[in-house]
């Protein structure tokens, strides 16, 4: 009896451990790739011990399972992964990932997803922070909404907008006034050139 009592409070602990957060997880540096550059994965919270494989298998799921390559899961359960877009892939083709490690022989996957595509692009129309106009890029899939409001925020402020690192600039060195890039995922980031007065 005792020992079913232990049983089940292991189960739930674990349970309540997994309940914690959403368990593996696998980011994307960012959600557009140019061809012929690589992707960048960032993997946290997966599983280390001896019943676990150290390594995750990573495969493209358009090809039916292809496998792209492998990563090691380090001891604090994170690993990264990059791989290179061929230089013949066509503008608009969707990848899909699927990144597993083997428990006890029982499979747990995540899939993220990239687009290939145009690394940057300009945000229609200035943006217009006290009473001065700024042009702004986007990178790595970033929406110019978003981006706006992250660097809009930081250069009437000065304070970076949580989620983003941000920064001014040297123009003559980087050829714009602003920065600010997304932490979680770096490859996303909005610069911001000073046009004109409003």
């Amino acid at each position: 009896m005792a020992l079913a009592a232990i049983a089940v409070a292991v189960v739930a602990a674990t349970a309540a451990s997994a309940g914690a957060h959403d368990g593996p997880l696998v980011i994307s540096e960012a959600d557009v790739v140019r061809p012929g550059d690589r992707y960048a994965l960032r993997g946290e919270s997966w599983f280390v011990g001896p019943r676990c494989e150290d390594r995750v298998e990573v495969s493209q799921r358009e090809a039916h399972g292809f496998r792209v390559g492998s990563a090691r899961v380090r001891d604090n359960g994170t690993f990264s992964f990059s791989h290179r877009v061929p230089r013949g892939a066509r503008l608009g083709t969707r990848i899909v990932l699927d990144v597993t490690q083997l428990c006890d022989g029982v499979g747990t996957s995540r899939t993220v997803k990239l687009k290939v595509g145009r690394a940057r692009h300009g945000c229609g129309g200035p943006l217009s922070v006290d009473e001065t106009a700024y042009d702004l890029t986007v990178f790595g899939g970033l929406g110019c909404s978003r981006g706006a409001h992250a660097i809009g925020a930081f250069i009437d402020t000065r304070i970076e907008p949580a989620g983003w690192t941000c920064a001014h600039v040297d123009r003559r060195i980087a050829g714009h006034d602003f920065a600010c890039i997304e932490t979680a995922r770096p490859g996303r980031r909005v610069t911001a050139l000073r046009v004109r007065e409003v």
